[in-house]
């Protein structure tokens, strides 16, 4: 099974933090999670700052580093089948999974250690025009950059573009 995912941090330099991680699994399966930690930073980019924070949830969704990693873990174990993690941004994202995960012991023994690139897709116009269909019609509308949100994009985009290939 595919879980989509995506991830939101505080700039594109190698001293980032995880702000916030959201995936999706084929079948509809959500988690999303926000990292406390990352609020103490005060150096977030101009486009973290007007892209990103404001659609940060806050309350129950906020966690520790450590938290996370036990918490994803577990909600990946929960699905008792091989999963792979599906991405629109290998570079950015997968090394924020590794990250989580770098611990002896805390890989989920179902989850597949190389992810799956959405990048192919991106080129395709399908593709492209589901996504934007996405967050201009869903309803509860869906924000750009929020984690969730975008992994819920390429999730519904990849899955018509499955059954238009069909």
């Amino acid at each position: 099974m595919l879980i989509f995912f995506d991830t939101e941090f505080t700039d594109l330099s190698m001293d980032a933090q995880l702000i916030s991680i959201g995936l999706i699994s084929e079948d509809g399966m959500e988690f999303y999670a926000e990292i406390f930690d990352a609020y103490e930073l005060p150096n977030y980019s101009a486009f973290v700052l007007d892209a990103v924070l404001p659609h940060l949830n806050g309350g129950d969704s906020l966690v520790s580093m450590d938290t996370l990693t036990l918490r994803l873990g577990n909600w990946l174990e929960g699905f008792e089948q091989p999963l792979t993690m599906a991405t629109d941004s290998i570079t950015w994202d997968w090394p924020w999974i590794l990250k989580l995960f770098s611990l002896p012991g805390t890989w989920s023994e179902n989850l597949d250690k190389r992810p799956m690139s959405l990048y192919d897709l991106i080129g395709s116009p399908l593709f492209e025009r589901t996504v934007d269909q996405v967050f201009r019609n869903a309803v509860p509308p869906l924000c750009r950059h929020h984690a969730l949100d975008d992994a819920k994009a390429n999730r519904f985009a990849w899955l018509e573009c499955v059954k238009r290939s069909i």
